[in-house]
C-alpha cells in the first residue's frame, strides 16, 4: 500500500509538475510541499493549516482530497508532535504592486476626488451666503433721520436693504445710507446668492427727535 507522501510525489511526477510550479500555483511554500511528500511532520505548520494544504494540493494533483486526508490522519499522530503556532499562507503574489493595481488605485482616487469636489460645490451653491453687519448695532435710538449701514457679504452675493439693492464691491463690502421714519424702524438686510437660501438680518432702530 502506498504511503501518504509517496502518493503525492508520484502523482506530481506523473504530471511532470515541479515543486516550484506547484508552490507558485497554490501559494504554499516549497518547504511545506516537500515536507508533505517526505512526511516530515516536524516541519509543517499547525494541523489545521496542514490539512488545508493537503486538500489544496490533492485537488491540484487531481486526487481525491478525502482519501488523501484519510491517509494523513492514519499516518500522522498529533500527540507525538508539539502544538505549533498557526501560520498564514504565503501570499506574496497578493502584495505585489502591479500596473493594473496602480491604475485602479489612481482611478479610485480620481473618482473620490471628483465626488468630494461635487459635494463641496453643491454645499457652496445651496448654503446661505455669509452676511455680516458691521454697523449700525441692533436696538438703538438715534436723533438723526439717516443711518449708515455697512458690512460684508460672501462673494458673488447681492445685498438688499428693505428691498433696495445695495452696491457690493469685489471684496464683498457694502455701504448704504438709509432714511429712517419717525418712531421705531425694523429694517431687513437680505443677502442672496444664486440658488442658495437667503440670509436675513434685522436691525431695530428708533428715531427720536
Amino acid at each position: 500500500m502506498e504511503k501518504f507522501g509517496e502518493i503525492l510525489a508520484s502523482q506530481r511526477n506523473s504530471k511532470n509538475i515541479s515543486l516550484k510550479k506547484a508552490s507558485a500555483k497554490l501559494l504554499i511554500k516549497i518547504e511545506h510541499l516537500e515536507a508533505l511528500e517526505n512526511e516530515d511532520w516536524q516541519n509543517l505548520p499547525e494541523a489545521t493549516f496542514t490539512k488545508g494544504y493537503i486538500s489544496s494540493y490533492a485537488k491540484f494533483l487531481d486526487l481525491d482530497p478525502k482519501k488523501v486526508l484519510a491517509l494523513y490522519r492514519r499516518e500522522y499522530d498529533e500527540s507525538k508532535y508539539p502544538k505549533k503556532e498557526p501560520l498564514q499562507r504565503s501570499n506574496t503574489r497578493g502584495s505585489l504592486i502591479t500596473p493594473s493595481r496602480v491604475r485602479n488605485s489612481l482611478f479610485l482616487l480620481a473618482v473620490v476626488g471628483f465626488i468630494l469636489y461635487i459635494v463641496i460645490q453643491y454645499s457652496s451653491i445651496f448654503s446661505s451666503p455669509k452676511l455680516e453687519i458691521i454697523k449700525p448695532p441692533d436696538d438703538i435710538t438715534v436723533s438723526l433721520p439717516i443711518v449708515e449701514f455697512s458690512g460684508k457679504v460672501e462673494e458673488e452675493s447681492t445685498v438688499s436693504i428693505e428691498g433696495e439693492f445695495v452696491p457690493v464691491d469685489a471684496g464683498g463690502n457694502f455701504s448704504y445710507q438709509y432714511n429712517l421714519d419717525e418712531g421705531q424702524n425694523i429694517i431687513e438686510v437680505i443677502a442672496s446668492k444664486r440658488l442658495s437660501p437667503k440670509t436675513k438680518i434685522t436691525r431695530t432702530i428708533r428715531l427720536a427727535r
